[in-house]
């Protein structure tokens, strides 16, 4: 691409628009820029350099300095208004991604507004390095970890994925680590267990849970952090129930906790080989 102007063809995209290095002139927009994907910045006012428009400003404007100045402010004002509207639309998309969530994964909305309230904290922070869709859906994992809603990581991904979002575990993992979420793994066992359990037993399920937390406790700890939380859940479900006289098979519980029927298999086998060997008898 050339510039039409000064035919230079160091052109280069700026914000959005086509700028000509060379003579500065604002060639036009690009119009598949997307802010949703692109890098949160800071809300509050900050300063733009506007050295490209302004030597454009200078060609085409023949008025003196001070028309020229009044010409300099009506651009700025544009400009931000132009930037402010780009975020505002973006984080419209971003509130819309985690009321998606929350809808698909029955959570209720009074955690929505939390994670749109951790949203905003960051986006005014400036100091995460990540999208706009990425801390979306960041803002909602926090608010599940941190309340040990029983929703996994992976079934968050999912949902999103299903909306054809490119999204993996990493980039999410990092968001996550640069907001200093903090949660306690054993917390999240149990909060899916509880789900598991009730979802099984109905109103029951307190019979049981006892009895998983003994089974949680005996847990080597290197273990329980190398695994899964909601695998692991699905695994003490199964155990417990066992032993108390339920006759739930492996792909049953796998099918409520949302795991693996295989990985499930290979857990039982390792750790409650009895369980297992009295089902198959």
């Amino acid at each position: 691409m050339k510039c039409p102007y000064c035919g230079s063809p160091l052109v280069i995209e700026r914000d959005g628009q086509y700028v000509c290095t060379s003579c500065g002139t604002v060639l036009g927009s690009v119009y598949v820029y997307d802010t949703y994907t692109q890098s949160i910045g800071k809300l509050d006012d900050e300063e733009i350099d506007l050295t490209p428009i302004w030597k454009s400003v200078e060609k085409v404007v023949k008025k003196d300095i001070s028309g020229k100045l009044n010409f300099y402010r009506r651009l700025r004002i544009i400009n931000n208004r132009l930037r402010r509207s780009r975020e505002t639309y973006s984080i419209h998309r971003a509130f819309e991604c985690m009321e998606f969530i929350a809808k698909s994964l029955g959570i209720n909305e009074e955690y929505i507004n939390e994670a749109k309230i951790i949203f905003r904290k960051i986006m005014s922070s400036g100091n995460v390095d990540a999208t706009y869709y990425q801390m979306a859906v960041a803002s909602m994992l926090y608010v599940i970890l941190t309340h040990n809603l029983p929703v996994s990581t992976k079934l968050v991904i999912n949902v999103c994925k299903s909306r054809g979002h490119k999204l993996n575990t990493e980039s999410i993992r990092e968001a996550l680590l640069a907001m200093g979420a903090k949660y306690s793994v054993r917390d999240r066992i149990l909060s899916h267990v509880r789900l598991g359990l009730a979802k099984l037993l109905g109103d029951s399920w307190v019979t049981l849970y006892p009895q998983a937390e003994n089974f949680l406790n005996n847990l080597k700890k290197s273990f329980i952090q190398s695994k899964s939380p909601v695998n692991l859940a699905a695994l003490i479900v199964y155990c417990v129930s066992r032993r108390q006289g339920y006759e739930f098979s492996i792909d049953d519980v796998a099918k409520v906790m949302h795991v693996s029927p295989f990985t499930l298999k290979d857990y039982v086998n390792k750790l409650c080989p009895l369980e297992h060997a009295h089902r198959r008898t």
